[in-house]
């Protein structure tokens, strides 16, 4: 696969990516002087001159231009910086033959109203041929609903709210993530069924995709034989989580249901250790405690157990290029946020590819999208009809190795998980 950038522009220097391609541009070679001809030939028709030049001859790229809408400034900056990073290494690491496509960053804050604002400076000003990234729940609502009004492609990678990619989606809407809950319905199965963790509790922030996540766990888990005693409902950005761990009874709760991230995910664990909860009681996530996070912790994360759709140490080709692109170019290993800005450019690119870069028939582009079916660094995806993707969900336990290395260690898969998801 062969992308070629057209002033490639780069929303990922916070994070220290190295962006852009240097082109070179080809030139015909000049031909071999030849020895003069004798007087009685006849000199070539100039006809014949320009049908020559006219061979040699490069046809010119198919423009395509992507605007790309995420958070760089305000709270989720963080997450947004990373969703860019993984978009922006996917593109200047791979090439679709004689596309030129450039890339146009727009900062949504996570602020609905500014990236509405800015998806319609996009499609007006900058006219580009379709909308992809989005990192909150919040934003990717009303931009689904712009882009059915405005009937342009929209590709969400991360954002996860249930209601865009439902029943009543939109024709124009895609989301290479997985949905809020799809991660969350097998591991309420996993825990009652295989683990044998039967009264529980629930814990996550209190805002759309904690409910949603939540709720699909302890949809899925009671459905399963599990009883949940408490739900803890702290609000976003919680510090002081005593208040809310206060009301975990370690004598009568086997396991937890966690649902945070970043600095509040280590918080929470850490203070769950602080009120003598853990190690006894099971703790059980949704894929966000990431590599970050695990080093933060170090072993006191150790048994954590995840449902996540995106694992660095899955052994596939896919996923082995993937690292080895980020540890040349960026440093490290990459974060779930990186991977899925990665994925769905990928999903992108190959959409276009399949066209020959060719987007003046928005339905093509969207049957394109629709009828994909590969696998990525996070193992298969394709598209449910409602534009939402089906992918794999893995179990894994965090360990602890020898050398003291703290990591994720595949204990089971579960395949081809859809959105309403239920056990065979």
């Amino acid at each position: 696969m062969n992308i070629q950038f057209r002033n490639a522009r780069t929303a990922c220097r916070t994070l220290g990516l190295t962006a852009g391609l240097i082109l070179s541009a080809c030139q015909p070679a000049q031909p071999e002087a030849t020895a003069a001809p004798p007087a009685a030939t006849e000199a070539p028709a100039p006809a014949d001159t320009e049908e020559a030049m006219v061979e040699t001859e490069e046809p010119m790229p198919t423009a395509v231009k992507i605007g790309v809408l995420n958070p760089t400034t305000g709270g989720l900056a963080f997450f947004g910086e990373l969703s860019n990073q993984g978009i922006q290494l996917y593109f200047d690491n791979n090439r679709i033959e004689s596309v030129d496509v450039e890339l146009v960053y727009a900062d949504t804050a996570g602020d609905p109203q500014q990236a509405l604002d800015q998806a319609r400076r996009l499609v007006e000003q900058e006219e580009v041929d379709f909308l992809m990234g989005l990192v909150n729940s919040a934003v990717v609502v009303p931009l689904a609903q712009f882009a059915d009004e405005a009937q342009v492609p929209l590709l969400t990678v991360i954002a996860g709210a249930q209601a865009p990619l439902g029943p009543n989606s939109s024709p124009y809407v895609f989301r290479s993530a997985m949905a809020n809950g799809q991660q969350d319905r097998p591991l309420g199965w996993y825990t009652a069924s295989e683990l044998g963790l039967t009264q529980g509790a629930t814990a996550a922030w209190d805002f759309l995709v904690g409910e949603e996540r939540a709720g699909s766990f302890a949809e899925m888990f009671t459905d399963t034989g599990g009883t949940i005693l408490t739900e803890q409902k702290p609000p976003l950005g919680t510090t002081d989580y005593g208040p809310y761990l206060s009301q975990i009874d370690p004598s009568a709760i086997e396991v937890v249901y966690a649902f945070f991230a970043g600095p509040g995910a280590i918080s929470f664990l850490q203070q769950m250790g602080e009120f003598g909860l853990s190690p006894d009681i099971q703790v059980v996530a949704s894929g966000y405690f990431t590599a970050g996070v695990l080093g933060a912790m170090g072993g006191s994360a150790e048994g954590l157990v995840q449902a996540a759709q995106y694992t660095t140490v899955l052994d596939t080709p896919e996923n082995k290029t993937f690292l080895e692109l980020y540890e040349a170019q960026i440093g490290g290993e990459p974060s779930v946020y990186v991977e899925e800005g990665y994925l769905g450019a990928e999903v992108a690119a190959r959409a276009i590819e399949s066209l020959g870069g060719d987007l003046s028939d928005i339905q093509a582009f969207l049957d394109a999208l629709a009828g994909l079916d590969f696998d990525g660094p996070s193992g298969p995806i394709r598209f449910d009809k409602n534009g939402q993707s089906v992918r794999n969900v893995y179990i894994t336990r965090v360990v602890v190795g020898e050398d003291g290395t703290v990591q994720h260690e595949v204990i089971d898969v579960i395949e081809d998980v859809t959105l309403d998801w239920t056990p065979e």
